[in-house]
């Protein structure tokens, strides 16, 4: 479902008092405040959010681009979004680094075993790369 009036201003408004330097763009620095006054959150994920929503490649955020990564209505949409910001080396395939660096980014820290069993789980082929079908299932 696509955000409401509402939602968009709130977002703006998120945005605004977020880009402390008033240039329109978010900085990594200014993200990561932004990530961080999210519960359960860590700074990691700005990281991701700026290298999936970056498309001009300036290293900074504008407000369209982070709409934009949000924007999506068709669900394949987003699991396409999200694979593709979960693949953060853009190689076409998540690693087992990029999915622990993933899974770890929430409050609850997982152990390796428990890693090493969704791992197993995830990677049907054996070739130490999740696909995006992989990633699907």
């Amino acid at each position: 479902m696509a955000a409401s009036k509402e939602q968009l201003d709130g977002m703006r408004d998120t945005f605004k008092d977020a880009d402390k330097d008033g240039s329109g763009k978010l900085s990594l620095r200014e993200l990561e405040k932004l990530v961080l006054a999210m519960s359960g959150m860590k700074k990691e994920f700005a990281e991701m959010i700026l290298k999936h929503a970056d498309h001009d490649k300036d290293m900074m955020i504008n407000y369209d681009e982070l709409i934009n990564m949000f924007a999506h209505d068709d669900p394949e949409d987003k699991v396409k979004a999200m694979y593709r910001m979960y693949d953060t080396d853009k190689d076409g395939t998540i690693s087992k680094r990029e999915l622990a660096k993933l899974m770890s980014m929430g409050e609850a820290q997982i152990g390796s075993g428990m890693m090493t069993l969704v791992w197993s789980m995830a990677d049907e082929d054996g070739d130490g790369r999740l696909d995006y079908p992989e990633f699907c299932k």
